[in-house]
């Protein structure tokens, strides 16, 4: 099997691996659709680690990392294995340690797939697993009946965080970014109202929810915010908490990662099959793997939402006629 290696800083190649064989809590997975997952993939080919800036990755990084959003199909099943059977179709729920998913294949453990229905198809299902993890945060504010909330960043996640929060129950959600042209992409698509930060004018909000992880997001939306803060970006910088938020009772909290249960599966996939968020607008550019140098310029300009690929054929360039 084919797989991509990153091996120094803007550098990768095409490598070539053996099919690991499952182990018996395993299956495997013959990857049908791969997703980027942007600051993952700047990071990584960039020089820096994706948690603390001030160190660089541990050059070559494992085969196929760091990919790890992809839908795929099962094609063999380790002896323990009992809610899967070779043909089911699935998504990834869970970042693996060890290689990652930038490859034609690669073992998976039951509890890191969610089986597909017919209904859902691949560029809908390849980025589940970041719909989990905004999922989760969102959850961290219990019932937002009624409610309005403010969303800080027009990447994937805040994309996908307005229409969760408003399919969820709130009254009223608004995404705020500084990138005119991905505002006019996202109000384009209908998916919710986005507007630059300065159009906001002296509106305040119940909830936010913070896709940046800068530490100026988080204050803007600390200054509007009346009730309840989540920060599910990863955070750079120091936020401040003055009094007038501890007088006003202004709940600040950090994302806090759990395990995604059976209820929650069938919430994500109740909100994407029968409520109609829209998962594939996030899957703006298709870039074969052997351009990845592309790919990752895509993104640090912000001209790629998310880039995809196709594992089956995106290893190798089509040979040319003569």
């Amino acid at each position: 099997m084919k797989a991509l290696q990153i091996i120094g800083k803007d550098s990768f190649e095409i490598i070539d691996l053996p099919l690991a064989e499952p182990h018996e809590d395993q299956v495997t997975v013959r990857i049908e659709i791969t997703s980027t997952c942007p600051r993952w993939d700047i990071s990584m080919m960039g020089g820096k680690d994706m948690f603390d800036a001030t160190k660089q990755p541990d050059y070559p990084l494992l085969p196929g990392f760091p990919g790890h959003e992809i839908a795929g199909t099962v094609v063999a099943v380790g002896r323990g294995v009992r809610s899967l059977k070779v043909g089911d179709r699935v998504a990834a729920l869970e970042h693996l340690s060890g290689n990652g998913a930038y490859a034609e294949y690669l073992n998976y453990r039951e509890h890191e797939l969610i089986k597909l229905p017919d209904a859902v198809e691949w560029k809908q299902a390849v980025s589940f697993e970041l719909l989990k993890c905004v999922l989760i945060g969102l959850l961290q504010f219990g019932d937002i009946t009624g409610k309005s909330m403010l969303v800080s960043g027009l990447g994937p996640a805040g994309m996908l965080a307005m229409q969760a929060a408003k399919l969820l129950g709130a009254a009223s959600v608004t995404a705020v970014d500084i990138n005119r042209e991905r505002i006019a992409l996202v109000n384009g698509l209908g998916i919710g109202l986005a507007k630059n930060t300065e159009e906001l004018g002296d509106e305040r909000f119940d909830l936010g929810y913070d896709c940046v992880g800068a530490s100026a997001s988080v204050q803007q939306l600390l200054e509007r915010v009346d009730s309840h803060l989540v920060i599910f970006g990863v955070l750079k910088g120091e936020v401040r908490y003055g009094e007038h938020l501890w007088f006003r009772g202004t709940k600040l909290e950090s994302y806090r990662y759990r395990k995604f249960g059976e209820q929650d599966q069938a919430l994500l996939l109740d909100l994407v099959v029968n409520k109609g968020l829209n998962t594939e607008c996030l899957q703006t550019h298709h870039v074969p793997f052997y351009r990845y140098g592309e790919t990752v310029e895509l993104l640090r300009k912000q001209e790629a939402i998310k880039v995809y690929s196709y594992p089956a054929t995106d290893f190798v360039a089509a040979p040319t006629g003569g």
